[in-house]
């Protein structure tokens, strides 16, 4: 390869520093992407999980640069890049490893609340799997560029080409990771791929080829193994990814928009279902008695349905009523008024086609139920359905503790969802604050207020205003119950409470009457609180 001149253009060799570059590149964001479903099952998507990682990968690929431009000027690139793509490789793999070590010590991540302590942890955990990989990634630009000026006389021809490799790189592997690689490969096979690319190159660049064979022969070994993991260590065992005490998973993947697990649990001689999503826990469900609905914020969406069927009149399993539910999950909730109100028509609507494929497989969805099932943008089925449909019932059963799609809270959206209710109609929505800091909580209730002539607070009976709670926001055009009311299941048995008008009044006073627009809804800082407070 010495004395090859780049400026040949009969010779392929002359665009070896762009395909490095570029392949490098794709390798950065592949890895940045990697990153955020690896992070997710531990702590969840979110602002700060993201802010964690975009800041490592952006610092290891800064140092790289700065690490690979010393080197391009003490050594021949022609005798180091093949050293640095391996580095790269090895570093990429291990990312794999250190995942496996981790996942032992910290599986329990999906349980623990949003917490201060949980940013720290989740940035030492990027550090630690991404920053070094991101590091010798980071090298290879500038002296791959160090490698392409050394056979040509157009410096600024030669750089501006080198970079714009680089940057189309990064955009075909944002896209290709997004919306082809993560969906359908999975994250383990990922890796291997982009180490094994990796190693690849340092093949093709002419030096330590006998170590770059045996890499990539012992990666293709890992990926064979991980490949038939499911045969060689039985259904729910993988080699990756080892079974906890307590806890059985029946199910791990990840789709377009999140990493989904499902777990059975052994929790007092009882088994517990769960449908987790990035960390957070969606749905808790009881296959042996799916009626006894386990969350708690359910049952208080439970004793109001029923009460909206005794308005009518009319024996609570013969109500007819049409419902819309926002962010389907395992279709626990929806599932209960399948069954309790067998004349209602129910739809739900989810973004993740995954999720509802979980709901029919673990969750007892089945292909012939009378649930409406939409895949679609909750925001979008909305608008979609405005002057088509109207219901009776609307709940929004999309927002979780830090993880809030903010275009589902806003006025414009709210005024879309008032829209579709009938006049004697009810909307409600979960919403999780700790009371006595309550900005999140406000400012929705004082967005739902500016539409509805009749808002309420609900809270069950664990409340406390100084501890994290799940809340239920009841808005409509007509009364709703009466400030302080006991809320009851229709068992008779007492579910929570209606915030009193005094505590409401105290709750805008210290947060003021701003509302959640599309222009401004500020829903992460609103909800620091729970996320900083929360007991770890």
């Amino acid at each position: 390869m010495d004395g090859v001149t780049t400026e040949d253009p009969g010779n392929l060799r002359r665009y070896l520093p762009h395909l490095v570059v570029f392949i490098s590149s794709m390798g950065v964001m592949i890895i940045e992407l990697v990153a955020s479903r690896l992070i997710s099952k531990y702590f969840g998507s979110s602002l700060y999980t993201w802010t964690g990682i975009i800041g490592v990968v952006l610092g290891g690929i800064s140092l790289g640069n700065f690490i690979g431009g010393r080197l391009a000027d003490r050594f021949s690139p022609r005798n180091i890049i093949a050293i640095l793509l391996l580095i790269a490789s090895f570093l990429t793999f291990l990312v794999l490893v250190l995942d496996l070590l981790l996942f032992r010590i910290m599986d329990r991540g999906a349980f623990t609340p949003a917490t201060a302590g949980m940013v720290i942890r989740s940035l030492l955990l990027v550090l630690i799997l991404f920053f070094l990989p991101s590091t010798a990634l980071g090298t290879v630009s500038p002296v791959m560029a160090k490698y392409a000026l050394e056979g040509s006389s157009r410096v600024g021809n030669t750089v501006g080409s080198i970079y714009a490799v680089s940057a189309i790189g990064s955009i075909v592997g944002t896209f290709l990771s997004g919306y082809v690689l993560i969906p359908l490969l999975g994250i383990t096979t990922i890796v291997i791929v982009v180490g094994s690319l990796l190693a690849l190159l340092a093949l093709v660049m002419g030096r330590l080829r006998a170590v770059s064979l045996s890499w990539i022969l012992l990666i293709l070994v890992g990926l064979l193994l991980h490949l038939r993991s499911d045969q060689v260590f039985g259904s729910t065992k993988n080699l990756l990814y080892p079974e906890t005490e307590g806890s059985t998973v029946l199910h791990r993947s990840d789709s377009r928009y999140s990493h989904i697990e499902v777990r059975d649990l052994n929790r007092g001689g009882r088994r517990e279902r769960i449908l987790i999503q990035d960390a957070l826990i969606h749905n808790r469900y009881d296959p042996d008695a799916p009626d006894e609905l386990l969350y708690l914020y359910e049952q208080l969406f439970r004793a109001l349905t029923w009460r909206q069927a005794v308005k009518r009149a009319v024996p609570a399993s013969s109500a007819a009523f049409r419902t819309l539910t926002l962010g389907a999950g395992g279709c626990v909730f929806p599932l209960f008024l399948e069954r309790n109100y067998p004349n209602s028509e129910n739809q739900v609507v989810e973004i993740d086609p995954a999720v509802l494929k979980v709901a029919r497989d673990f969750f007892d969805l089945s292909e012939n139920s009378s649930i409406l099932q939409v895949v679609a943008d909750a925001r979008n089925y909305v608008a979609y359905l405005q002057g088509k449909e109207r219901f009776e019932i609307i709940y929004l059963d999309a927002f979780n503790s830090y993880s809030i799609p903010y275009h589902l809270t806003t006025l414009e959206f709210t005024r879309q969802v008032a829209a579709l209710l009938v006049p004697d109609g009810l909307v409600m929505a979960n919403c999780i604050d700790i009371f006595d800091h309550g900005r999140f909580l406000n400012a929705y209730l004082n967005t739902m207020a500016r539409v509805f002539p009749y808002t309420a607070v609900y809270a069950d009976t664990t409340y406390s205003p100084q501890r994290r709670a799940t809340f239920v926001i009841a808005a409509a055009f007509q009364p709703i119950g009466e400030a302080g009311e006991e809320l009851y299941l229709d068992t008779g048995r007492r579910i929570g409470r209606r915030l009193s008008d005094d505590q409401l009044v105290d709750l805008r006073r210290r947060n003021g009457d701003g509302i959640l627009s599309d222009n401004y809804a500020p829903v992460e800082n609103l909800i620091a609180p729970v996320f900083l407070r929360s007991v770890d």
